[in-house]
């Protein structure tokens, strides 16, 4: 399914002034008289207005997603630039050029400026680096914003003034649609139910939910693909550590976001070293835990502070229960080797309360049952609700280290409903182990 979704820019007084790179000038006319083979074109290129669309209602995308810091229309005859403006006067971009059927492109934030020595396949088809900073810096955003190919047919004899006050193509006034190369994630979770891998009932609460991202890519196409070829020297290397999920499952508009770039690949090289993935983190505080002693007792309330460190009994009769590090310590009193009554064999310690799940594969699409791609398109915005996690998870962050060219799985407790809407929004159900 293709997920890129266009944004309709609506025009909101943007000041502008052409600028040509092609010395197509007016000479010293008035404005209302146009030399010979010349006339003007204005386009309508504003973000004020973007709405991040949930049906039945529209949210407001936030101020850092839809931000112009600088925006370009670009003019190409084939695939050779021959005009830039980067000005705008009365709400349009407007340029002076030749009529005729053109080819017109913009691009909005970019690092690299375009000139007219550019084409357009070196520009706009060839990946250029984007790095997590950037996407974090919600003052001063770098979301990269860019159109496809417009084709239009500019009529002669328009002047600036109708080029400007036109609302359609008779007087050389169009809108050029954008998309951001960004995706954007969240992850929701309210009143998670908890259940244990061996049953037992013990009980706990839960805290601080928390996801990294890790396997981001570090470039992409100013314009998007088709058909997508792979970047040539992308690493999937940068993270974003530390995005708190929101516990409230219906509001995810209100989700702290993390942003990334796409991530999708030509046929059947999806694999954990090039694939973008969460890792998330809880905090868990058992209720009942062994009651450490020479003989089996009852499990008793558990009297540490929330975040204490424990194990996970693995053998013996109270496996798959908990026990708290600082109760063994104190019944060990130095003996290492010494167990309770009824626990055999323990986990690796379960530091600081910290739980650990994933990797969950943010674009997952599950053909035929198997998990073989996870793709990330632009422009859309992925929020994985959390409905279940079964404890205990690992005692440390999953880590694909070693692991790259492993295929993807398909796991058996993650659940999914996927729902595209503009930004676009998905939503995606999963159950944790």
């Amino acid at each position: 399914m293709k997920l890129n979704r266009l944004f309709l820019l609506a025009a909101t007084g943007l000041g502008l002034f052409a600028c040509n790179d092609n010395n197509l000038v007016e000479g010293d006319a008035p404005n209302e008289i146009l030399e010979e083979g010349t006339t003007y074109v204005g386009f309508t290129l504003d973000f004020g207005e973007t709405k991040t669309r949930v049906e039945p209602e529209e949210e407001e995308a936030i101020e850092a997603e839809s931000k112009i810091n600088t925006a370009y229309v670009i003019v190409a005859d084939g695939d050779k630039i021959s005009q830039i403006t980067s000005t705008a006067e009365s709400g349009k971009y407007v340029l002076q050029t030749t009529p005729g059927s053109h080819d017109f492109y913009v691009v909005v934030n970019p690092k690299t400026v375009p000139t007219t020595a550019n084409t357009v396949d070196e520009y706009f088809n060839k990946g250029v680096a984007i790095g997590a900073d950037e996407f974090a810096d919600t003052t001063t955003p770098s979301f990269l914003m860019v159109s496809g190919k417009n084709t239009f047919d500019i009529a002669d004899g328009i002047t600036k003034d109708q080029a400007i006050a036109g609302t359609d193509y008779k007087t050389n006034s169009f809108t050029i649609e954008v998309e951001r190369v960004a995706a954007k994630v969240t992850m929701t979770c309210a009143n998670p139910i908890l259940t244990s891998e061996n049953g037992n009932e013990a009980g706990g609460t839960i805290s601080g939910i928390a996801f990294n991202l890790h396997g981001g890519a570090t470039m992409a196409y100013r314009m998007e693909q088709d058909p997508f070829s792979d970047i040539k020297g992308n690493e999937w290397t940068y993270e974003v550590p530390g995005i708190d999920v929101l516990d409230d499952e219906d509001d995810y508009t209100q989700a702290r976001a993390v942003y990334c770039l796409e991530n999708i690949h030509t046929t059947d090289i999806y694999r954990k070293g090039n694939t973008t993935h969460l890792t998330l983190k809880t905090t868990f505080t058992p209720t009942n835990v062994v009651d450490c002693a020479d003989e089996i007792k009852p499990l008793k309330p558990n009297t540490q502070d929330p975040g204490s460190s424990f194990y996970v009994v693995k053998e013996g009769d109270f496996a798959g229960n908990y026990i708290m590090k600082a109760d063994l310590e104190t019944y060990q009193a130095g003996d290492s080797d010494k167990m309770p009554e009824g626990v055999k064999v323990l986990s690796a310690e379960y530091q600081n309360g910290e739980c650990w799940f994933g990797p969950i594969w943010i674009g997952e699409e599950f053909p035929d049952g198997e998990l073989t791609e996870a793709p990330i398109h632009r422009n859309t915005w992925y929020n994985l609700a959390i409905s279940k996690i079964t404890l205990p998870g690992d005692p440390e962050e999953p880590d694909i280290e070693g692991k790259e060219e492993e295929p993807l799985y398909t796991p058996t407790n993650v659940t999914i409903t996927l729902s595209v809407l503009p930004w676009h929004f998905i939503e995606r159900e999963i159950n944790l182990h």
